[in-house]
């Protein structure tokens, strides 16, 4: 069922349709209509808006929402006006032929205008509703540097300026061709080391790193430099936590232990995994725990053609199962409950479903509480691996 504002968007398309094929009329005879085509102006007016407007209404124009009007926006309009300025052509090919014709540079005016038309109100109308300052050198928050001029400085000063807590004076980054350059309106003052030497010019106390896709050692040097300079440092959140969703650039927190203790990121070879998993039975061992876990939910992005769960814990494996059974309905699932240390369970898990791929994830994590005895169990016989092989030789 569509909002009111939809059909309030629908009704502006309508008018904008019938001002578009006026206007190709308009532009195609010099700005003077002869008297004797408006009547057939008016005439296909009549069939042709609403041929328009039911093409907008089932291509998906009307989902989005002009505040946030973008180029994926753009991008629907142009391929609903270029289906309907088609659908125009085909009804002109099939009806009688008219007196005085249609002309054939109408048919080609009035998708250009309709797109003018469509798009250009709909980024007006971003442009009205954003139309608070979105330079924050002008904010009136706190005054603060940068250190950073890449893409993640941008969202954070795009998203500084909406909030205006902060007032961003000046971007440091070590990169030579971007210094003297602009983004959002603040100038790249220098390389991070410049910071020193100009923090008593600025009149700053505070530095923002946003950095999360450098290397630790970048940042732990950034760290060192707001030392030097007797500023306090900032930090948006980890490349990880972007990337997971998990939080934006614009919530800045204090700089954490983890942020210079952490391993930088690992680039896996996505198009390897996809090739070695895809189609594949995979048998993952330990996946009641955060890492077990996780990784099922990174295989299952690489279609396996069976997934199966090896875990001691039944509230464990129940849990990641429902899981499954909702997010990735797609992948055959067998959960099998068993402890990795009963050599009989492991080998018959290997019979019955003769994985192709082994991910051991079971482990014990707690490792003071092992080794302080507190954590005992009853020993029992370890699968080795002429057994493993033992049971992949047996056929089916």
């Amino acid at each position: 069922m569509m909002h009111i504002r939809n059909w309030m968007a629908l009704g502006h398309d309508v008018v904008a349709a019938a001002i578009a094929w006026y206007l190709a009329y308009w532009l195609r005879f010099n700005t003077d209509i002869p008297q004797y085509n408006v009547p057939n102006m008016l005439g296909t007016m009549l069939w042709i808006v609403p041929l328009q407007a039911a093409i907008f209404f089932g291509s998906g124009m009307y989902r989005g929402m002009w505040r946030y009007a973008s180029v994926p926006d753009l991008q629907r309009i142009a391929i609903a006006v270029g289906l309907s300025t088609l659908a125009i052509a085909l009804v002109l090919l099939m009806l009688p032929p008219q007196e005085p014709p249609v002309p054939r540079s109408v048919i080609l005016l009035d998708p250009m205008l309709l797109i003018l038309i469509l798009g250009g109100s709909r980024l007006g109308y971003r442009v009205w509703k954003e139309r608070r300052p979105r330079n924050v050198l002008d904010s009136p928050g706190k005054p603060v540097v940068v250190l950073g001029a890449g893409d993640a400085a941008a969202d954070l000063l795009k998203n500084l300026a909406r909030a205006g807590d902060w007032r961003v004076l000046g971007l440091f980054d070590d990169d030579p061709t971007k210094r003297g350059r602009q983004i959002h309106g603040v100038k790249v003052l220098g390389p991070l080391e410049e910071l020193v030497t100009l923090v008593p010019r600025l009149g700053v106390d505070r530095a923002i790193i946003a950095m999360p896709s450098a290397s630790h050692p970048s940042r732990r040097r950034a760290l060192e430099i707001c030392r030097s300079a007797g500023v306090q440092a900032l930090t948006v959140p980890s490349y990880q936590d972007l990337m997971s969703g998990k939080a934006t650039v614009s919530q800045v927190r204090n700089i954490e232990l983890d942020d210079l203790l952490g391993r930088d990121p690992v680039l896996l070879d996505e198009d390897g995994l996809e090739e070695w998993i895809r189609g594949r039975s995979i048998l993952v061992t330990g996946d009641g725990g955060s890492i077990g876990s996780e990784l099922c939910r990174q295989i299952a992005r690489f279609e396996p053609a069976r997934l199966v769960l090896y875990e001691h814990s039944e509230f464990a494996l129940y849990r990641l199962e429902q899981e499954f059974a909702e997010r990735h309905p797609q992948i055959r699932l067998n959960c099998v409950l068993g402890d990795v240390k009963n050599a009989a369970r492991v080998a018959e898990a290997f019979t019955a479903h003769r994985p192709q791929i082994v991910f051991h994830a079971a482990a014990y994590k707690h490792l003071p509480l092992a080794r302080s005895g507190r954590l005992v169990h009853r020993r029992q016989e370890v699968v080795k691996p002429r057994q493993v092989r033992q049971c992949l030789a047996r056929p089916l």
